[in-house]
């Protein structure tokens, strides 16, 4: 499995090394020498040989292919990818938000995940279950918080166009898993920071109440990409309790 962590999130690193005992884990950092990664590294030497850091950056089209190639040398194929890095540096309404803003949460949370797929299709493709699972939230749809007044404007226009990519890439590739999946509301430092920007209030209305820890959210992550299936899941927007999300 490849999966990209932050040192202060590591919820699906550990739920997939609790939840599957035979699994080998890739977990991507922007700097695996950095000292943002020692948490990681603890885990690393909690579970050696089943645990390997790799420098993965969103975008990054030379660096995600030698990752790809590495997993190609090393196990020969890859059967899960979870395309969960991504950021949300902004709130505000259309007219305020700068271009560059824009177009770095497109860079990131959009192209970034073309790029990792792109870079991984021949060794997902060698795997005899593969799937490749973006992650993506409440906020892309069209429907559930478009009449907010939450400044979503770049983070939620990324994240529709990821699930976009996601539904093309179902339709695209008959042997493949593959949908976008919104973990729901989660407690973590971007939601807290996304919070914090949003001088309307509206997010913290949302989530109050309605959060879980990100060691729970990353079980039920876990679970339900593994129990997932082309025809019972491919092409759908869900969100971590199963059920299907207007897109």
């Amino acid at each position: 499995m490849l999966t990209r962590e932050s040192p202060s999130g590591l919820g699906l690193v550990r739920a997939v090394l609790s939840a599957q005992p035979d699994a080998f884990v890739y977990a991507g950092a922007r700097d695996p020498d950095s000292d943002g990664t020692e948490a990681l590294n603890a885990l690393v030497r909690a579970h050696p040989g089943r645990l390997e850091i790799v420098r993965c950056i969103s975008g990054d089209e030379e660096g995600n292919t030698v990752l790809a190639e590495r997993i190609r040398e090393q196990h020969g194929r890859v059967d899960v990818v979870i395309a969960n890095a991504g950021i949300s540096n902004w709130f505000g309404r259309v007219e305020d938000t700068p271009i560059h803003q824009l177009t770095e949460h497109f860079a990131v949370n959009t192209a970034g995940v073309v790029v990792l797929f792109q870079a991984v299709y021949t060794v997902l493709k060698a795997s005899a279950h593969p799937k490749f699972i973006p992650i993506s939230t409440h906020a892309a749809s069209m429907v559930l918080t478009l009449a907010t007044p939450a400044g979503y404007t770049s983070y939620g226009a990324s994240k529709a166009a990821l699930n976009w990519i996601a539904r093309k890439i179902h339709f695209e590739n008959e042997w493949l898993v593959c949908f976008p999946l919104a973990p729901g509301g989660v407690d973590t430092d971007m939601a807290r920071e996304g919070m914090a920007m949003d001088t309307t209030g509206a997010l913290a209305a949302m989530m109050e109440g309605n959060t879980v820890p990100a060691d729970v959210a990353a079980l039920r992550l876990i679970d339900l990409i593994s129990n997932a299936t082309r025809e019972k899941d491919g092409g759908e927007f869900i969100v971590v309790g199963g059920e299907r999300l207007p897109w």
